[in-house]
C-alpha cells in the first residue's frame, strides 16, 4: 500500500536562517524617496537542491491577529512585484529575489508578506509519513512621503496603553519598566502599524521606556 507524503509547512518571519534555506534581510523598508524596489537573498545551504514558489500577499489588516491576505495572480492588484516566482537552488548557491513596488501612491503605510516556500510535489511511502518544510514570510513595507510617528501612552492602573497616530509604523523595541523600589524588568517590544493601540499589562506601574525605530534616527520614548 502507498501513501501520500503528508507535508506541514513552518514559516519563519524573524531571523535569517532556517534548516538547509537562509534569507536576508527578512524586513524590508521601501521610502517615497527610495527607488521602490528591493532585493531579498536566498541561499541554499543544504546538500539536495532547493525548489522554491515565492509569493506576494498584501497585508489588508494592519496590526491585527491573525493577519489577512491579498492573494492575487495580477501584480497590480496585490500592488508588488516580485521575480522570480519560481527558482531552483543547487547546494551552496544564492540566488536574488526582487521585489518592486506598484503602488503609486501610499497615504499610509502598506505591507506585504513575500512567502518563500519549498515546492514539494506527489511523493509515495511505503507507510504513512510527515515532513517539516520550513519556509519564510518576509515581511516587506513601504511608508509614505512625510513619514511621521506618533505615539502615546497612557496608564489604566498597571497597564500601558499605546497608539500610534502617525501615518507610519514605529518598531519599539529595548523596552524597560523601572521604578524607584525595584529594579528595572525587561518590557517585550512590538511594531505599532499606523493607527494600531497596544495595551500590556505589567507586573507594577512605574516609568516604561522604549527605544522608536521609526523614519530617520532611533529615539527614546518614556511613558
Amino acid at each position: 500500500m502507498k501513501y501520500i507524503l503528508s507535508v506541514l509547512f513552518v514559516f519563519i518571519s524573524i531571523g535569517g536562517a532556517a534548516a538547509n534555506l537562509s534569507a536576508r534581510p527578512i524586513i524590508v523598508e521601501l521610502t517615497a524617496d527610495g527607488p521602490g524596489r528591493a532585493d531579498i537573498l536566498i541561499g541554499n545551504t543544504g546538500q539536495r537542491t532547493q525548489y522554491l514558489n515565492i509569493t506576494p500577499l498584501k497585508i489588508t489588516n494592519l496590526g491585527a491577529a491573525p493577519e489577512r491576505y491579498l492573494d492575487s495572480p495580477d501584480p497590480a492588484e496585490v500592488g508588488l512585484l516580485v521575480a522570480p516566482r519560481r527558482l531552483a537552488l543547487q547546494p551552496a548557491e544564492e540566488k536574488i529575489i526582487r521585489v518592486i513596488l506598484l503602488e503609486e501612491e501610499v497615504l499610509s503605510d502598506a505591507a506585504w508578506r513575500v512567502r518563500i516556500e519549498p515546492a514539494i510535489g506527489e511523493i509515495r511511502a511505503s507507510e504513512p509519513v510527515a515532513v517539516t518544510s520550513i519556509g519564510y514570510d518576509a515581511l516587506v513595507f513601504a511608508r509614505p512621503p512625510d513619514a511621521t510617528t506618533k505615539v502615546t501612552g497612557t496608564w489604566d492602573g498597571d497597564a500601558l496603553v499605546l497608539h500610534n497616530a502617525g501615518n507610519t509604523n514605529a518598531l519599539l523595541h529595548s523596552g524597560e519598566l523601572c521604578g524607584p523600589d525595584a529594579p528595572c524588568d525587561e518590557v517585550a517590544g512590538k511594531r505599532l502599524w499606523p493607527g494600531m493601540t497596544w495595551t500590556i499589562a505589567l507586573p507594577r506601574s512605574g516609568t516604561v521606556s522604549f527605544v522608536e525605530r521609526g523614519p530617520g534616527e532611533d529615539r527614546t520614548l518614556v511613558f
